[in-house]
């Protein structure tokens, strides 16, 4: 087992002073009642810097109502100024990006340069895409003398999770918004302040009361009172598969429609005429990026069996570049996990790899030297890892990639979509035509052949136990849609 040399260190910014309240009708407000308070945890040292309030069943209440009650008049709005307010919002986030940036890092850990790159921009830009193809969309559709409307679904109550906590709130909202829908939000406690921000953007943007709500507090009551709520017309949350079950089941018994991004465990395929440097860094970095915290990350890399010691060599180079440090470091590429039970659940795997017959190459279970006080990991690599290993099988959800031999091409696809999840997917291999059938043949919402780039309007979703349902772009406005159709008198012949 080899480890990277001692990280270095730096004392993090000041602590977000984003609002920590609901946000009701237009209005921040104090819970209804008494209220636990949950704390905010810095994860790169586990000091607490502030907390939220639970939101109980009665705050949902109200938020669902001012919703609901905001519903006609919102959907009754023109697309136009519906673009107007949604470039508004955008501009709002863009004028604290930096800020907002700060606050990410500040509490869910993620490194300051990938906050500005990456966790910022893509709200920003989701916004601001989403004004752009509504003003393009159609709301009409002529059948003979029938007309088919696309309307809004109705009010719509948001989960979100805390590895993005901008991000996955703007792929949501906006296009909820866009459609002509009101929305409650309940963030992730751990990381609340990509949708506080974005209520306070979207207040002084001029959104009218009641269009965009943000309830606060935990998914056993908060979440649960939302996700369960008779008044609700749909739901979308992003989160594990085994909450999803809970959030679906509380979602079917109010028949609710739902939309579900439940994660996976992607694999990255090599074939045996692949080019073997760049498909390994790319996977690599893919696996490690937020620090493994991304519900699309290579965490399996699939290599033929010949190619496995050259493989397993390029991917604990790749893993030592990745070196843990304070997140607020603009040079920190691999910061600590969100929390510390995240760190203890991604150490157990680690250990399982180990007592399950994978072979350790790089990384540990062992807190970081110099770090002991926050939530990091080392960049775990695993080589000879059997198919059926937890750490193969499972989403660990922490920077630890598992290269799996295969003998066959037939096999390697077996592997790769043997799962009960599919999400996403790489496949590599000097003849792009080979690449893209076996990309073709695996069931899997979205896969990158030879490192290409998803297109940022492309639906992102996943088959199996990853979901149903789309994001971005198009598809994630017509989620939020649903039809009527009026059936008109056919005009008679020679009547204008």
């Amino acid at each position: 087992m080899t480890t990277a040399s001692g990280p270095r260190k730096e004392t993090d910014g000041a602590a977000p002073a984003y609002p920590k309240q609901h946000y009701i009708g237009g209005r921040w407000c104090a819970p209804d009642g008494a209220a636990t308070t949950l704390p905010l945890v810095n994860p790169a040292d586990g000091t607490r810097w502030g907390g939220i309030p639970t939101g109980s069943a009665a705050d949902v209440d109200r938020a669902v109502d001012a919703a609901a009650g905001a519903l006609r008049s919102w959907s009754a709005t023109s697309p136009r100024e519906r673009t107007r307010l949604l470039l508004r919002m955008a501009d709002g986030l863009d004028a604290r990006a930096e800020r907002m940036a700060r606050d990410i890092t500040h509490e869910m850990g993620t490194p300051l340069g990938e906050s500005r790159r990456l966790q910022v921009p893509l709200g920003i830009r989701t916004f601001r895409r989403t004004a752009e193809i509504l003003s393009g969309m159609s709301a009409r559709e002529d059948l003979g003398a029938t007309v088919v409307h696309r309307t809004a679904v109705g009010t719509v109550g948001c989960l979100t999770p805390w590895n993005y906590p901008l991000y996955l709130v703007a792929t949501k909202v906006a296009p909820a918004l866009a459609a002509g829908c009101t929305v409650v939000i309940k963030p992730s406690e751990l990381a609340p302040g990509g949708a506080l921000h974005l209520a306070d953007v979207a207040h002084r943007a001029g959104l009218p009361p009641g269009v965009l709500n943000v309830v606060l507090g935990d998914g056993p009551e908060t979440g649960r009172a939302l996700a369960g709520h008779p008044r609700l017309d749909a739901l979308s949350f992003t989160g594990s598969a085994a909450v999803g079950r809970r959030v679906a089941a509380e979602a079917g018994a109010a028949l609710t429609r739902v939309t579900l991004e439940l994660g996976g465990k992607s694999p990255s395929v090599l074939l045996p005429d692949a080019d073997l440097e760049p498909a390994v860094r790319a996977t690599v970095q893919k696996a490690f990026q937020n620090a493994g915290q991304t519900c699309a990350a290579l965490t399996r890399l699939l290599v033929p069996r010949a190619l496995l010691p050259d493989a397993a060599d390029l991917a604990s180079g790749c893993a030592g570049r990745y070196l843990p440090g304070p997140p607020s470091d603009p040079e920190t590429v691999l910061g600590p996990l969100a929390s510390e039970a995240q760190r203890t659940r991604v150490a157990a795997y680690i250990r399982s790899g180990t007592a399950q017959g994978a072979r350790l190459i790089t990384g540990g279970p062992d807190r970081v030297r110099g770090l002991e006080a926050g939530a990091f990991v080392h960049p775990t690599v695993f080589t000879d890892v059997p198919p059926d290993a937890a750490i193969a099988t499972e989403e660990i959800f922490g920077p630890v990639l598992s290269l799996i031999p295969y003998d066959t091409e037939d096999e390697a696809r077996r592997i790769a979509d043997g799962l009960g999840s599919g999400l996403s997917a790489a496949v590599w291999s000097r003849d792009e035509e080979r690449a893209y059938r076996l990309a073709m043949g695996l069931r899997v919402g979205s896969v990158s052949v030879n490192g290409a780039p998803a297109h940022p309007d492309a639906p992102f979703g996943g088959f199996k136990e990853s979901g149903f349902g789309r994001e971005r772009g198009r598809a994630g406005i017509e989620e939020f849609r649903t039809t009527q159709a009026v059936h008109r008198t056919p005009p008679r012949v020679g009547d204008e």
